[in-house]
């Protein structure tokens, strides 16, 4: 096995800028400059720092949304480019700030997850096998503490801390490597801030996964993760 589960070497990426009287390209914002660091098995990193630092484009690229213009990315010591899709998914999943972006408002709860899990069995080549699946269901709700009666109903009737654990689970029945959190609790309060931290520090134990944690709020980030990457407006950054 690697030594690291993710690695980040070199990166570089630049946006254009165009003029607004005839849309040509006159200049390069650079976002990220040669930014390098790497991630260890069952650990977790804080990245930090101001909007327009560089964070989003930063985690664009470990997901493969966006390319680098330079440098590469490393998941157990293969480049993200050479993973499928399919394969990329069983690796590295996202959970987003907003959970309604992970939860079809037309579905059930029950559907929601059915869906997900067989999602898993297909990716990892296994046969899709009904009884399984909903006796993976029932213990993805009984670690999150939810009740079997949340299958029947849908994401608008849910409470905002219920409707983060759903999109958890939608996330880790995956089996994911490395999970990225996008913000994950700015839309909730305080206590339900510190509920779904010592939730997911519980997961994460269970499950055995990495994270990235993105955040503005330092003392989140100090108290949730191993190390933090600090990210500053002018592309500099550095690693604690």
């Amino acid at each position: 096995m690697n030594q690291f589960l993710l690695e980040v070497r070199n990166v570089t990426k630049s946006y254009s800028i165009y003029s607004t009287l005839f849309q040509v390209e006159v200049a390069k914002k650079p976002v990220l400059r040669n930014i390098s660091f790497s991630l260890e098995y069952n650990t977790s990193l804080g990245i930090l720092g101001p909007s327009g630092c560089g964070k989003t484009t930063l985690v664009k690229i470990i997901s493969k949304i966006e390319q680098p213009d330079s440098g590469e990315v490393l998941l157990e010591g293969k480049s993200i480019n050479s993973y499928s899709k399919e394969e990329f998914a069983t690796k590295i999943q996202m959970l987003f700030q907003n959970p309604y972006a992970m939860l079809n408002p037309k579905l059930s709860i029950g559907f929601l997850l059915k869906e997900r899990v067989k999602q898993n069995f297909v990716l990892t080549g296994q046969k899709v096998d009904n009884q399984i699946i909903y006796s993976r269901i029932n213990e993805l709700l009984e670690i999150a503490r939810l009740p079997k009666n949340i299958l029947n109903m849908y994401p608008h009737q849910l409470s905002g801390g219920q409707r983060q654990r759903v999109a958890i689970l939608m996330v880790l029945s995956l089996y994911p490597k490395l999970v990225i959190l996008d913000e994950p609790l700015s839309a909730l309060d305080i206590s339900l801030q510190a509920q779904m931290l010592n939730f997911f520090s519980e997961l994460k134990e269970k499950f055995k996964f990495s994270y990235l944690f993105i955040t503005h709020d330092k003392n989140l980030a100090e108290y949730f993760c191993d190390k933090i990457l600090y990210m500053y407006e002018d592309g500099r950054y550095e690693l604690q």
